[in-house]
């Protein structure tokens, strides 16, 4: 069910259930007030009526039933007098025996006079007047039995007019419920509408939104999930072209060499270089794909965070480095501070690697590689640097070096064996781990600093 139907029903729902409500609320109410008016007026007749029947009692029946009988015509009620044990005295329809017990409710109420009314098998009242008196020393009641039509009558009248009152209630507040659900759903129908106009060829999201609420957050989110998908769609065309390129690259290279291999089949010299560069280019190739497939398989795995000591991050660097750092004759320099990671070890290990292997790789002999770890305290993270004393980054080229397979020029120059997919990887597993990168770099060399949340 739509949205706007759903907010249907429920605004008429709860409409119902308060006009239900206050029908029960405001008709009780209006009975209690008929029934008080109807009590007072009795109250007052047979007070009346008590002013000259009063003296009769309990000496003289026969004249009491002589007054009853006359006050009950003219009133048009049953007129019974009570002694004081409550039992009857003298009736004005003479059926029933003097000292009979009568069984009504109104003979225990204690706060006299008053009236009860009881609704009878025709849905009609019969109203119910016990008043106390004194003649003498003693004391004595009247009770008054009357039919009360009028206010059976005065009350169903009152109830079939605020039935018609709430019946027209009602139908104007299904129109206008109606016509408020489709105001709240509209935004929603004109989200569903926009999004079924999105198509792989036109990739667009917009709509016009005033008010400030959660629709208005959903709307935002869904520009910037449309937005984000075509940025994320703009990089993977861009990383399939410039990945065919890369790769087009080495097999070119690989064909020609292959292609003249025959004929410097003689030349020992020639033949030895040639294998050479051929072994040269395939490597290249393989460590490409194999970044490649890894770049893809990242953000498919699921982190599997536990702590990392930085002693065991020197130790790990050491293992991995030293033999190709004193091969360069670079030093390996560590500034620790007794920091504990929480990272995916092996994701973050990889990451690292890449940063050591291009600070290794662009640095000149008899210079240091500095690996520093720091805790940040006021901004609750952990800071890992790695430093080179190399050739640097040029302004120009900062902005692109974490794209894949970027390579500036000074650095093709200086080394042929990158791929420019190192720093890719890093900025992927940076961003797993829900941190951040940053690069400083100069003619000194340069240094990649890594944030990561300590939590």
């Amino acid at each position: 069910m739509k949205i706007k139907y759903q907010l249907w029903l429920i605004f008429s729902g709860l409409f119902i259930l308060v006009s239900f409500t206050v029908y029960m609320f405001v008709s009780e109410s209006y009975e209690r007030r008929l029934q008080q008016g109807y009590e007072l007026i009795s109250i007052t007749q047979g007070s009346a009526v008590l002013d000259n029947l009063k003296d009769t009692y309990p000496f003289t029946p026969n004249r009491s039933i002589g007054y009853l009988e006359t006050f009950s015509e003219e009133l048009n009620m049953r007129l019974i007098m009570l002694d004081q044990d409550k039992k009857v005295y003298a009736d004005s329809f003479q059926e029933l025996k003097s000292n009979a017990a009568l069984n009504l409710d109104i003979l225990n109420l204690d706060d006299l006079p008053g009236s009860l009314f009881v609704e009878t098998a025709s849905s009609a009242y019969v109203q119910y007047t016990l008043i106390p008196f004194q003649s003498g020393e003693r004391k004595g009641y009247l009770l008054m039995v009357e039919e009360a039509e009028q206010l059976f009558r005065e009350l169903k009248s009152f109830q079939k007019w605020m039935v018609q009152i709430l019946a027209i209630s009602l139908f104007v507040f299904f129109l206008i419920s109606y016509f408020v659900s489709s105001w709240f759903s509209k935004p929603i129908r004109q989200i569903i509408f926009n999004l079924t106009k999105i198509t792989p060829l036109k990739r667009t999201f917009y709509l016009k939104y005033q008010r400030r609420d959660e629709i208005k957050e959903l709307i935002v989110a869904i520009k910037n999930m449309v937005e984000e998908l075509n940025r994320y769609d703009e990089r993977q065309r861009r990383f399939l072209s410039t990945s065919s390129h890369e790769l087009k690259t080495p097999l070119a290279t690989i064909q020609l060499i292959l292609e003249n291999l025959p004929y410097v089949r003689e030349n020992e010299e020639r033949y030895r270089e040639f294998v050479r560069d051929l072994s040269f280019q395939v490597q290249k190739m393989k460590i490409m794909v194999e970044q490649l497939l890894e770049i893809n398989r990242i953000w498919d795995r699921q982190l599997q965070k536990e702590i990392l000591k930085a002693e065991e991050i020197k130790e790990y660097l050491l293992q991995s480095f030293q033999h190709i750092a004193r091969d360069k004759n670079i030093f390996l320099e560590f500034e620790l501070e007794t920091v504990d990671l929480f990272v995916d070890q092996d994701l973050f290990l990889r990451g690292l690697d890449n940063l050591v292997s291009n600070a290794i790789r662009y640095s000149s002999e008899g210079r240091s590689v500095r690996i520093m770890m720091k805790n940040i305290q006021d901004k609750n993270e952990n800071k890992i640097s790695v430093c080179d004393q190399g050739i640097g980054i040029k302004p120009e080229d900062l902005p692109h070096v974490l794209e894949p397979f970027y390579r500036s020029n000074d650095a093709s120059a200086w080394n042929q064996e990158g791929s420019g997919l190192g720093l890719t990887i890093v900025k992927q597993m940076v961003e797993m781990h829900q941190g951040r990168i940053d690069i400083k770099t100069g003619e000194h060399g340069t240094c990649i600093h890594l944030f990561f949340p300590k939590t």
